[in-house]
């Protein structure tokens, strides 16, 4: 039997975790949806909109509010019924980032929604944004800037690096911080036919009651990271958890503890 790729795990792993997604890193990636609509267009009234890598369908939904006709795509199924229970009056269906099942220019703007860096072929997937949009239409999407900042990368790193090992049984994997820089941003978008970048820094946050929900946001919305822990020995994987918890205590203030993620959102447009 062959080895799983990337894409498989990366699909095995967003299936399972649908249903924790919301109440976990869905209410940090949340914060990023009206500003990447606001890179749109000043009016969305009418608009046909795609969402790539729709999750739990939050910005199709945003979208279907400021008056644009929406329709979602995501490579799970389970993230796909979600979605489709949270905002039933929305099109939601399961289908290929890097291979778009719409015609030629058939929107005037899609999104993507931190969804580039958990593709095996992101060129591709912009390549197809650009297909199915009309001349002119726009193309946002929001990824992370790291790891310096990014506070979940300065909790776990450290305490793989202390107790485990990164040399895991895993398939290579796209730098998660890629598209975190504008200047690849600006070389990708380019060649994928695209004009006239704008980007937006942002920093995210999430305020976590306890430090046991830091571990409980690992395990339950991560895909890659929580993978690389799981194949540590039990001995180091209790070490990392007990190095994380270590530090996310020193964190810890009467309102809790808040955890900041620096995005960068980017906008352009279809020459």
């Amino acid at each position: 039997m062959a080895s799983p790729t990337f894409e498989d795990l990366e699909l095995s792993g967003w299936s399972d975790r649908a249903e924790a997604y919301d109440d976990n890193f869905g209410r940090v990636t949340g914060g990023a949806i009206e500003p990447l609509l606001g890179m749109l267009a000043d009016d969305l009234a009418g608009l046909e909109l795609l969402d790539v890598c729709a999750g739990t369908g939050h910005l199709a939904a945003a979208a279907a509010a400021r008056g644009a006709n929406v329709a979602g795509i995501d490579f799970a199924a389970t993230m796909v019924d979600l979605a489709r229970a949270n905002h039933p009056g929305i099109d939601f269906s399961q289908g290929d980032a890097q291979n778009l099942a719409h015609s030629d220019a058939a929107f005037d703007a899609v999104t993507c929604c931190f969804g580039l860096l958990h593709l095996a072929d992101a060129e591709a997937a912009m390549a197809e944004a650009c297909r199915v949009l009309k001349p002119g239409g726009r193309y946002a999407f929001a990824a992370w800037q790291g790891p310096k900042g990014h506070d979940l990368s300065a909790l776990v790193l450290p305490a793989i690096e202390a107790h485990g090992s990164f040399d895991v049984d895993l398939p290579p994997a796209p730098p998660i911080f890629r598209f975190g820089k504008p200047e690849v941003c600006q070389e990708l978008l380019t060649a994928a036919g695209f004009s006239g970048m704008e980007t937006q820094q942002m920093p995210l946050t999430w305020n976590i009651p306890e430090p046991e929900g830091v571990l409980t946001m690992i395990r339950r919305s991560t895909v890659r990271t929580a993978m690389i822990l799981d194949r540590q020995t039990p001995e180091a994987r209790a070490k990392i958890d007990a190095h994380i918890l270590e530090d996310a205590r020193a964190r810890l203030t009467d309102g809790g503890i808040t955890l900041t993620f620096p995005a960068l959102l980017v906008a352009a447009t279809k020459a």
